[in-house]
């Protein structure tokens, strides 16, 4: 099986993609989208695999493997599109979301959710899906923040995730790997009254217990949760859909962790309702998970 993954971790697409961006016609997207997901479809590449195990789960047993392909077929529609739209507008050099076509907004609801949680003076601490261009919705978060934001990333990233970094920081994301030190500096900009903000529904085997996800067991991290158990900051969970050319950016309400001061208690049932939200998030919008990496312990 021809190993994307691989392709990437070299870095030179990025690069490649960046230079393909000066030069891409805006109008170009949809019909990138359309051909780029049928040569997915058709040569079975390993991202084809990675989200249809993934997407069974999501969808679950009952649904028809003609209906599974075509929220598949959407999916990778959605994927091209990503990246075509993001190295159009990084090609060109733009690096204020304002400029950035399509548009990259936050709903008013979000907005006012966001500023409620800032105003009791303890921090925020976003945990971001992975959904429709969260690559331009992460420089929107960066940008529309009306405090400093501290952006935990994965702890030992691969080449293009390291460029890819490079560029978020160029866009204003302080990028900080996940390590005990950085996990004490997001503790004290929370302690000052910052954001901090993280993946929910990236894959990490080995590093945490496997959680219940969609009803089975998931590699999902929970070691998280520990800083805002710490600094009593409240959590939103964010998540991106495209709708009428637009990226909107949705929130959740502030949501108070329960401290009982058992902490594995704690971690259970924080968890649990942190996933319900990411779970409702993904259930409404399964064309728009951009999850390729097996999220689950078994294959189905």
């Amino acid at each position: 099986m021809f190993n994307t993954r691989r392709v990437f971790e070299q870095g030179w697409p990025v690069r490649v993609m960046l230079r393909i961006g000066r030069y891409l016609p805006r109008w170009g997207a949809g019909m990138a989208a359309a051909v780029g997901a049928r040569v997915i479809l058709w040569l079975k590449l390993d991202v084809y695999h990675g989200a249809r195990m993934n997407l069974r789960h999501v969808v679950g047993p009952d649904m028809s493997e003609r209906e599974l392909r075509q929220i598949l077929t959407r999916l990778f529609v959605h994927l091209v599109r990503r990246y075509y739209e993001l190295f159009y507008n990084l090609g060109r050099g733009r690096r204020e979301i304002a400029t950035f076509t399509p548009a990259v907004r936050f709903t008013a609801q979000s907005q006012a959710y966001i500023a409620q949680a800032l105003e009791r003076g303890r921090g925020l601490f976003l945990l971001a899906c992975h959904t429709a261009n969260f690559d331009m919705a992460g420089i929107a978060v960066a940008q529309y923040m009306p405090v400093p934001l501290l952006v935990l990333s994965l702890a030992t990233p691969s080449l293009d995730m390291e460029m890819m970094n490079d560029l978020r920081r160029e866009c204003g994301a302080q990028m900080t790997p996940v390590s005990p030190e950085a996990l004490r500096q997001a503790m004290g900009y929370l302690r000052q009254g910052h954001a901090v903000v993280t993946g929910a529904d990236y894959p990490v085997r080995g590093a945490d217990a496997p959680v219940t996800f969609f009803g089975a067991p998931a590699y999902l991290p929970t070691g998280y949760l520990r800083i805002p158990l710490r600094t009593g900051s409240p959590v939103m969970v964010l998540t991106t859909h495209y709708e009428d050319g637009v990226y909107w950016l949705h929130t959740t309400p502030p949501m108070d962790l329960e401290k009982t001061g058992d902490r594995q208690h704690d971690v259970a049932v924080n968890m649990r309702r942190i996933l319900d939200v990411v779970e409702t998030f993904i259930g409404q919008h399964p064309e728009e998970w951009m999850m390729f990496l097996p999220v689950w312990e078994e294959a189905t």
